[in-house]
């Protein structure tokens, strides 16, 4: 169900996903479930621009026919395998093959690191999303959405499109590209209005085929559909032709920079007479639309095919003149017969004079007038005079003639619109080139803008071997969306660093992959947690980071368990969705990913979310051996992991105003000890080590709760943590004790995995902690 969230987001298909090399898939895991990787073999876009490009030149020169069986959307080098690059399919589904080619994003990932809209409004404002795009086209801003939520996984791949963006992002070629920003803002959506001439192009080769003219829905679409439905297409035509104009400018902004030669950045400015991919003879091929087309009568929907191009609208053309003509002519000699004066014949006028209008080109007569019995009365005008409008033999003889010319000239206009998006659909695969390049810059360019603010910094991917462990070392990171505290200070930076040893041996030094976070609510652990997952999608979507160093191993997919919500639709509470997505990653993630998790277990008693925590930790690093970051308020699990090498405890720091009184008071001591009286300031920096405590009363108090429960509550932790001590298991204040303990018993144990990963021996054993999982149940 993620999976189809997430692909649903990215307006693609998803199919059944194990990663290679996961538990699940060493077990077997689902039979219909398959690696992933990007659906549609993938391909460089530099090479699908150059493709293009050359397959452009062969139907120019003769070589490959488009109007063929072949260069169709069916055939297998059309533009849609093309285009099924990792850099340019928003909708390709999730094939199953064994290598990986992109980072997985499922729809609960995207929703919790609110990749593209906030938690709290579900609108844009504040999301990555709005904070990357600075596009100028919609095709461009599509894209970089595409790159986004489908992040590269290769590091050559990630490098490559890094180079582009660090080209664009100084020198000469930043300059360049504040110019073609310009310009791809006049490009308007030329992805959109590509696919609505296109249709309209089929329909015209439909028509050479004599027969299939007359059966083809776009040829009926031409010559039969309503006037306002046509000038939605010719309005369409002309910003596509304005549209493509602006982005044949481009390479001129680029011509005398310095640029990488093999790099994506010259394949994509460069013609492909340079070594590049934009297509060279883009202007040339548009002067012929141009000449064919009059912009300003396109604009409003108008199309008028220029004389030469279709015989038959040319003599239409010249009918309709004659007639016309002859029209007027007839006026006059009609009311000289009559002998009207002069003031009564400038009353004696044609009206309907419009090709579209119905009973055209009647007389208007002062019904004082005598007029032939032929003269037929169609019509009549009171005011403000009495007036008969006449329709007489002549004038109709000349009106059959005008409208039969009408229909004529109708017919050649629609052939010739015809014959223009036949011939531009021919040159689909330039066009398409063009476009594909316009995207593309634009979406570069908008990286490029980001990655020159101040603070960010370009990553550094490293490569993982089977036997190197994946690591993260970020130095100041900050969160790309916070920029301020929420008390309106500065944000506060901060270093962390997992992973990146030999993984043939044991884990020693800064080889842990697991971070185990603790300290106080709102001090900071769940920005730390979605901080790390952002820097990791940017740095594989090619773009700056923000902070002073950044290192790490592209990941495969990430998951995460953060916040609290329930599918009451779906009969889930919020527990179960939390087992849900915890199983997912238990299931599914590999070395090679990233888990973050916040306050596992906290939907259930403190001894069963203490023991679903110690497991999945367990299991995170006896079997995923990923990296992770695992935040809780569970004390014990401190103390059970804190002599694991795979496992770093840390904590996000915080200054609490102990006061002054007896601690030792039996009737709840000071308000201002550190059980919960005192005022607590965060100081949202990663400490070493474990958080004794959580500081929850604290935070209750800048809530404003009422101080009578604070009271009543201090008194009560007080009390609870006496009792703890006294028992000997320190849950409480984080203290070792040998008092009374209690073993999970197997079967206890077998029910929380039942509830994460389904019944197996194997799992089983990942939740019977042995003599670790101490109860901190009073003894009776």
């Amino acid at each position: 169900r993620n999976l189809i969230d997430g692909e649903t987001l990215g307006m693609g298909v998803v199919r059944a996903y194990v990663p290679p090399g996961s538990p699940s898939a060493r077990e077997g895991g689902d039979k219909g479930a398959t690696p992933c990787k990007s659906g549609g073999g993938e391909k460089n876009p530099a090479e699908n621009l150059s493709q293009l490009s050359a397959r452009a030149s062969r139907q120019e020169s003769g070589i490959e026919d488009s109007s063929g069986p072949d260069s169709s959307e069916n055939s297998p080098h059309a533009p849609r395998e093309l285009f099924s690059s990792m850099d340019t399919d928003n909708a390709t589904s999730i094939a199953a093959e064994e290598n990986i080619d992109h980072m997985v994003l499922d729809g609960t990932t995207i929703a919790n690191l609110e990749i593209l809209a906030n938690s709290h409004s579900n609108t844009a404002a504040g999301s990555l999303w709005s904070k990357l795009d600075r596009t100028k086209s919609p095709h461009g801003s599509r894209l970089l959405r595409a790159w986004l939520l489908r992040p590269l996984f290769r590091k050559a791949d990630i490098d490559r499109r890094a180079d582009a963006v660090q080209e664009l992002s100084g020198g000469g070629a930043a300059v360049a590209m504040s110019e073609a920003r310009m310009l791809l803002a006049q490009c308007g959506d030329i992805e959109r209005l590509l696919a609505r001439v296109h249709s309209m192009g089929q329909g015209a080769a439909a028509g050479k085929d004599g027969e299939a003219a007359a059966q083809h829905p776009g040829d009926r679409a031409v010559l039969y559909e309503t006037v306002k439905h046509t000038k939605r297409k010719v309005g369409d035509f002309s910003r596509l032709l304005k549209g493509l104009r602006a982005a044949s400018r481009i390479p001129e902004l680029f011509g005398g920079i310095d640029i990488h030669r093999d790099g994506l950045l010259c394949k994509i400015v460069r013609t492909n007479e340079e070594g590049g991919g934009f297509p060279a003879d883009l202007g040339e091929r548009l002067d012929w639309f141009f000449e064919q087309v009059d912009l300003g009568k396109a604009e409003k929907g108008e199309f008028e095919p220029v004389r030469g191009m279709d015989d038959n609208y040319d003599e239409a053309c010249d009918a309709i003149e004659r007639i016309e003509h002859e029209l007027k002519e007839y006026r006059e000699e009609l009311l000289d017969e009559l002998g009207l004066p002069g003031h009564v014949r400038a009353k004696c006028k044609y009206v309907n004079m419009k090709h579209e209008a119905k009973d055209k080109y009647l007389i208007e007569i002062p019904v004082s007038v005598s007029v032939p019995r032929d003269f037929q009365i169609k019509g009549q005008r009171k005011r403000p005079e009495h007036i008969n409008k006449y329709r007489t033999p002549e004038s109709g003889r000349l009106v059959a003639q005008l409208e039969e010319a009408i229909d004529a000239k109708k017919e050649g206009k629609a052939r010739g619109l015809q014959a223009v998006f036949y011939r531009f659909d021919t040159m689909r695969p330039l066009w398409m080139a063009a476009q594909l390049a316009t995207a593309m810059l634009d979406a570069l360019g908008a990286l490029a803008e980001t990655a020159s603010k101040p603070g960010y910094t370009r990553p550094v991917i490293a490569e993982c071997g089977p036997n190197e462990s994946p690591t993260v070392n970020v130095v100041q990171g900050q969160h790309p969306c916070v920029e301020i505290t929420h008390s309106g200070g500065e944000y506060i930076p901060n270093d962390l660093s997992l992973g990146g040893n030999n993984d043939g041996g044991e884990d020693s030094g800064d080889s842990s992959r697991i971070l185990l976070l603790s300290g106080p609510n709102m001090g900071g652990k769940s920005t730390l947690l979605r901080q790390t997952c952002l820097i990791s999608i940017l740095a594989q979507i090619g773009c700056y980071v923000p902070a002073e160093h950044c290192t790490i191993t592209p990941v495969d997919r990430i998951f995460t368990r953060l916040g609290a919500s329930d599918r009451i639709l779906l009969g889930q509470s919020t527990f179960f969705v939390e087992l849900a997505e915890t199983a997912a990653a238990l299931r599914g993630a590999t070395r090679r990913s990233l888990v973050i998790m916040d306050e596992l277990g906290r939907g259930t008693s403190t001894f069963d979310g203490t023991a679903i925590a110690y497991g999945t930790i367990k299991h995170l690093v006896e079997r995923n051996r990923c990296v992770a970051l695992f935040a809780t308020h569970y004390h014990s699990l401190l103390e059970d992991w804190k002599d694991d090498p795979a496992v770093r405890l840390a904590h996000m720091e915080s200054i609490v105003d102990e006061g002054d009184g007896d601690e030792e008071d039996e009737d709840g001591g000071d308000p201002n000890k550190s059980s919960g009286g005192g005022n607590i300031t965060f100081l949202y920096t990663l400490g070493e080590g474990g958080c004794p405590k959580s500081f929850g009363i604290n935070v209750a108090r800048l809530a404003a709760l009422p101080e009578e429960i604070l009271t009543k509550a201090r008194k009560a932790s007080v009390n609870f943590e006496r009792e703890m001590s006294g028992a000997g298991t320190g849950v409480g204040a984080g203290a070792g004790g040998a008092g009374a303990l209690k073993k999970v018993t197997r079967s206890n144990a077998g029910t929380l995995s039942d509830t994460l990963l389904g019944a197996s021996d194997d799992t089983d054993s990942c939740f019977t902690v042995g003599g670790q999982w101490r109860s901190t149940l009073k003894a009776s």
